[in-house]
Parts: C-alpha cells; sequence; structure tokens
C-alpha cells in the first residue's frame, strides 16, 4: 500500500506522533523546573518523521505538515510555558 504524499496527512501525522508521545511521557512524575521537558521531548518524534519522509520517502507536503505542526508546537510552548 502506497501511502499519498499530502499536506494533510503530514498535518495529522505530526499532531498524533506529538500526541501520543506526549502521553507517554505524561506519566513520568516530573519536577517543577522540568515542566517544559515532556512537551519539548515530544516533539522529537515529529522531527524524525519529518526527515524520513523528506530524505528517505520524497514526500515533500507532507514533510511539510510535520514540520508546521511542529514549529507552531515549539511557538506555542515557548510562549505559553514561562
Amino acid at each position: 500500500m502506497k501511502i499519498k504524499d499530502d499536506f494533510w496527512i503530514g498535518l495529522l501525522a505530526g499532531a498524533a506522533s506529538f500526541g501520543l508521545f506526549f502521553l507517554l511521557l505524561s506519566l513520568i512524575p516530573w519536577g517543577d523546573p522540568y515542566r517544559r521537558a515532556p512537551y519539548l521531548l515530544a516533539f522529537i518524534p515529529g522531527i524524525i518523521l519529518f526527515r524520513m519522509l523528506l530524505v528517505k520517502w520524497h514526500m515533500d507536503r507532507a514533510g511539510r505538515g510535520i514540520l508546521l505542526v511542529t514549529i507552531i508546537g515549539m511557538l506555542l510552548v515557548f510562549f505559553l510555558f514561562k
């Protein structure tokens, strides 16, 4: 089965990878100085998936969707959690 190279699929994949990994990281008790850590660490699977889509599978549109979710999410974490 071939995966379609679509921007919306990239947005969904980026959001899903962030959500699932964040749920796993939220099970760890983080201290108060590290309250941003689970949010920032949850973006790592999206970055890895972004690189795989662009370099290995040549899916530019889906990679751009994942990149958009990652950048907007990181900006939200930095501006909302001071």
